[in-house]
């Protein structure tokens, strides 16, 4: 069986000058983000805000939500537009390609797959979703039908002991008749536990290798029926 290959990431070799562009970047955007908080902050006024005179945190809400979202949208197409021409580069391995776009490749093809397990792990789980949903649905279904089922049983059961209980009462006859056979069904049960309790004494005690013989073992191990 062959041994299954697994793929170590290699990071992205990076001269000192592209680490430190790449952490005044980030830097960059996190002085952005502050500037922006203190000049909201520098410039609200509660006694003149809409928002405060129509006490309306929707609407405050639904601002604060359009806010990011551009900020979100505008820092998205500028990490697009810087990343685009190295990583065309890198595919298609221009000419003019630095080193440092050369190297690119390993770690988009990576991102690539690591994309595409995603969302085959996305599906996937969807699936197994659904498929739980159905089970809870038919297992509802049947939890009702269930129910239904033992109401009409019990409606049967009742209407039994009903009409056991009318002909009993109609003929003392029967009734005694039927009293009488219940005497000797708890007698002839008690006599065959006796019974049936020494013999399984005596197949035990006799030092027969009673458990390699299926019908010893019955004796010996055969729990009681009270239906006997």
């Amino acid at each position: 069986m062959a041994e299954e290959t697994t793929y170590i990431p290699v990071p992205l070799l990076l001269s000192d000058d592209e680490r430190r562009i790449l952490e005044l970047h980030d830097r960059l955007q996190q002085l952005q983000l502050e500037i922006a908080l203190l000049t909201a902050q520098k410039n609200y006024d509660s006694d003149q805000s809409p928002y405060t005179e129509d006490g309306s945190i929707e609407a405050v809400q639904k601002a604060l939500l359009d806010s990011r979202s551009r900020y979100v949208l505008r820092d998205q197409v500028v990490q697009s537009v810087i990343a685009a021409n190295p990583i065309l580069q890198a595919v298609h391995n221009g000419t003019k390609a630095s080193p440092i776009e050369r190297d690119l490749l390993p770690v988009l093809e990576q991102r690539d797959q690591s994309s595409s397990t995603l969302a085959q792990q996305s599906t996937e789980l969807r699936a197994l979703l659904d498929e739980i949903t159905e089970v809870e649905s038919q297992s509802l279904r049947l939890g009702r039908e269930n129910v239904d089922l033992a109401s009409k049983l019990l409606d049967l059961a009742e209407q039994t002991n009903r009409s056991r209980e009318e002909a009993v009462n109609t003929d003392p006859e029967r009734a005694a008749e039927i009293s009488r056979l219940e005497s000797q069904v708890k007698l002839s049960r008690q006599k065959w536990r006796v019974l049936k309790g020494t013999a399984s004494a005596v197949v035990a005690g006799s030092g027969v290798d009673w458990s390699r013989d299926a019908e010893l073992r019955d004796i010996v191990l055969d729990p009681e029926n009270d239906e006997v």
